[in-house]
């Protein structure tokens, strides 16, 4: 499956941080890693591909448990840029339990899309009402919403919509979330947010 965001970056800046929150609906988020990281990385590697120099990519890995029957829903995960407030919403996501095993990826689509013929496209994230989308339930005020759509079509005939991520299946396990942040504010204070819970400051001192 391919996603292409039409708005690249390079460089390598990791830092490893330890930091732990439950939320107020029973999930324990532990702050393991922050890493920015562009389409060549091996290790870190996703299924976004941002083609401008407009954006950088940043990985946030945590671990998530749920201490209760609840399986967390990731789309109300964001980034906060709090000296610009701009809001991120979560651009991509790679979920694991273990080394050996296939990723969860789990994207949904925000619109259903058609080829040129009117009929649905295949091979893409799913279209289904019925997943939860979280982002836009927990706007935090004075802070503007970033999303940019991706592009399923090609340059010439674009095919766009938001890509969302709803409930993972796992209870217990560790989650790369990736954001789109603006290359411009990569300077900038950053805090991670599960739904309207701080979760740590994310410390990004990025080149």
């Amino acid at each position: 499956m391919k996603q292409t965001i039409l708005i690249l970056f390079s460089l390598f800046f990791s830092s490893t941080l330890f930091s732990q929150v439950t939320t107020n609906d029973n999930f324990e988020i532990k702050l393991q890693k922050v890493r920015q990281v562009d389409n060549q990385s091996i290790l870190q590697s996703s299924q976004l591909k941002i083609k401008t120099n407009e954006l950088i990519k940043i990985m946030i890995k945590v671990k998530i448990k749920s201490k209760g029957n609840d399986k967390l829903n990731l789309s109300a995960f964001s980034l906060l840029d709090t000296e610009n407030k701009i809001r991120y919403r979560l651009a991509d996501y790679k979920g694991y339990t273990g080394i050996i095993g296939y990723p969860e990826y789990a994207p949904y689509l925000k619109t259903q899309l058609f080829n040129e013929k009117g009929k649905e496209l295949v091979n893409i994230p799913k279209y289904d009402p019925n997943q939860r989308d979280l982002f836009n339930d927990f706007d935090i005020t004075d802070y503007q919403d970033f999303e940019v759509p991706v592009n399923f079509g090609s340059k010439e005939n674009p095919n766009l919509s938001i890509v969302y991520y709803g409930n993972t299946h796992y209870k217990n396990f560790t989650a790369e979330l990736f954001f789109g942040i603006l290359n411009k504010n990569k300077e900038s204070s950053y805090e991670l947010y599960y739904k309207d819970e701080k979760i740590s400051k994310i410390n990004m001192a990025l080149r």
